[in-house]
């Protein structure tokens, strides 16, 4: 008798660590994010928006605690999800870049990594008033559009149709998905301008701290280390800026260097240049062995006036150029096969 109830007993600890574990990993599955309009964190890892933190590497995943705006991430860090990606907090009139939206009937898409069962989709935008130099709070937001989904599980996309209130200029959007099983959410925030213009983030103009050795860096954050501002490329800990390729120099003027002839041997890494047939060529990410006139990963940058037609498989940086049906467009930032006149992505040059 006494075996038998000890081996009921196993079983029962058993069973429960297996739900324990099945439920982290079924909530653990879900993210999304706001493809359209571009949310700050899809921005961030297009390199739209600078100096984001690790969000470049994952846009969908700002999951908070749910049942917003009675629960959920505190005032100050609904941006980030309750601090989880602090950079996003950070709010200044001219901090994040904006995209073009209008008051009225609007469409947002949301894209989901892994979906989950849903209970509803939320939207609030900033009152008329609110101050866009201080952090994002409650009180910030009036809410006008609520999607029920009632626990069905979205596809790869979910699209919502809303009538967005009448504003004027600079205002901010919160994305809400409330998950139908899990007491979390997801939040995404979107930087419109209502003046119908995309507006570029403004340089970052503030002070770089000190290099520490000890310290993770990702793509974007800034450091000081003998007199001389850095910025990394990419993940970095311990490599020492001056040495390693991993950190770009940013804060002083160097006097200007001929640039060097192309060599099929040498690894070229993003934003460094080379010459080949009297043309420069700068690279848009690694590389090694890649003809500069003839790969996508190397951008012309002197040396030929001729601008190339527009290419649907060739990958575009913001800043680049194309021609199109005889216009001439400029790319905003990341883009590969989407037609310059029928997306927001491309801005007519001439």
């Amino acid at each position: 008798m006494r075996l038998r109830l000890q081996t009921m007993k196993l079983l029962l600890v058993v069973f429960g660590v297996v739900i324990v574990t099945f439920s982290f990993v079924h909530k653990a599955s879900a993210h999304g994010y706001v493809k359209s309009p571009e949310s700050r964190a899809l921005l961030c890892a297009q390199k739209v928006n600078n100096d984001c933190g690790s969000i470049i590497y994952e846009p969908q995943s700002l999951e908070a605690p749910g049942n917003f705006p009675s629960a959920g991430p505190a005032d100050g860090k609904i941006a980030s999800a309750n601090g989880a990606f602090p950079k996003l907090d950070e709010q200044t009139a001219k901090r994040w870049a904006k995209v073009p939206m209008k008051s009225g009937a609007n469409t947002f898409t949301w894209k989901f990594t892994a979906a989950h069962a849903t209970d509803k989709f939320e939207y609030y935008i900033t009152k008329e008033g609110w101050n866009p130099n201080k952090p994002l709070k409650r009180a910030d937001l009036e809410h006008f559009c609520t999607v029920k989904n009632n626990g069905k599980r979205p596809g790869e996309e979910a699209t919502h149709k809303c009538v967005v209130p009448e504003r004027k200029g600079y205002h901010i959007i919160v994305a809400y998905w409330e998950i139908g099983d899990t007491p979390n959410a997801f939040y995404n925030v979107i930087d419109a301008n209502f003046d119908g213009q995309f507006v570029q983030p403004a340089p970052d103009k503030s002070e770089s701290i000190a290099w520490d050795a000890k310290k993770v860096y990702v793509e974007g954050d800034k450091v000081a280390y003998k007199g001389v501002t850095y910025q990394a490329k990419w993940w970095t800990k311990g490599d020492q800026p001056g040495k390693a390729q991993v950190w770009a120099l940013v804060g002083e003027e160097v006097p200007v260097a001929k640039t060097p002839a192309w060599d099929i041997n040498k690894v070229y890494v993003g934003g460094e240049k080379a010459t080949y047939n009297g043309a420069t060529y700068q690279a848009k990410w690694w590389t090694k062995g890649e003809r500069p006139d003839k790969a996508q990963v190397w951008a012309l940058v002197e040396g030929s006036s001729k601008l190339s037609a527009w290419d649907a498989e060739k990958v575009y940086l913001g800043g680049e150029k194309a021609l199109y049906k005889g216009a001439t467009y400029q790319a905003k930032w990341w883009t590969k096969g989407d037609e310059p006149v029928k997306t927001q992505v491309w801005a007519l040059i001439k």
